[in-house]
């Protein structure tokens, strides 16, 4: 007894003195990674951001492919780790391809949204700030994840799009370029002259603040209605000032059409009445 004792004894001491040193090699080394992780990756992404400043591109970009470097880095140390640890890292990536198979068939629609955001910010169809129509609906770009876009509407709601959808979609930009067109359509009765309301609709846009001076202003009669005759209106704005221009026309259209007698038709039926003497004359 006392002798098999003594051999496992011996046996356990030459296995110890044989792996000490490769057990405290991995601590090192572990000790190592912990270390330098926050450092090297702070260095890294000080230097990505000051290259990406070099090429000047789109803010949201930017912060798509500082998320995407994050990952990587991420990905770098795990993979480290694993093979500091003496796991077969080819089986862990083995594993973790049949686990990607599947999760990718069960997630297809958010893979699909992901390859639509790399496809939204590499071709740069819209940008942070830009007034957007698409998918049924409208408002500002406040930033593009990587699945989803996120808008604010005009009225301060809060509208989560799939990139995969809006990728797919046709997308109306009206904030892509710094100036906006305006269009106006102004209804006045048959018996207006017409150059009487050119001439209105002509000074309000000489006269408005907000109103460019160096673009044309287009002021035509475009169309005899039923009951009316509608004059066309087009005047050019910078595009944060779009809805001002529109409301603040609105109202001045309406107040100097008041002052100058030029009547707004509106439906209306004209009743006449025969007396009793007319129907038996007949």
């Amino acid at each position: 007894m006392e002798q098999t004792l003594t051999t496992f004894l011996n046996e356990f001491l030459a296995a110890m003195a044989k792996a000490g040193p490769i057990f405290i090699k991995k601590i090192i080394l572990l000790a190592i990674l912990w270390v330098t992780y926050k450092p090297v990756k702070g260095f890294i992404m000080k230097a990505f951001r000051k290259f990406l400043s070099l090429k000047k591109l789109d803010e949201l970009l930017v912060h798509f492919l500082e998320s995407f470097l994050n990952i990587l880095i991420i990905i770098f140390y795990t993979l480290n780790i694993i093979q500091i640890l003496g796991i077969e890292v080819t089986s862990i990536l083995a594993l973790l391809g049949s686990i990607g198979i599947g999760v990718g068939l069960a997630l297809k629609g958010s893979l699909s949204d992901l390859a639509g955001g790399m496809q939204i910010l590499a071709s740069r169809y819209f940008t942070k700030g830009d007034y957007i129509i698409a998918c049924g609906v409208e408002g500002t770009v406040q930033r593009i994840t990587f699945l989803y876009t996120v808008l604010h509407t005009v009225d301060n709601k809060f509208v989560v799009v799939p990139n995969g959808r809006l990728s797919g979609e046709v997308i109306v930009n009206a904030g892509a370029n710094d100036e906006r067109r305006v269009d106006f359509v102004f209804s006045v009765s048959y018996d207006t002259s017409i150059d009487k309301v050119k001439e209105v609709l002509t000074e309000i846009a000489k006269n408005h603040a907000l109103i460019l001076k160096d673009k044309d202003i287009f002021v035509r009669l475009s169309k005899h209605n039923s009951s009316s005759l509608d004059f066309t209106m087009r005047v050019w704005t910078k595009k944060e000032t779009y809805w001002d221009v529109f409301f603040d026309l609105q109202e001045i259209v309406k107040k100097r059409f008041d002052e100058e007698g030029i009547e707004i038709p509106y439906n209306k039926l004209d009743v006449y009445c025969k007396t009793p003497v007319e129907i038996e004359t007949k």
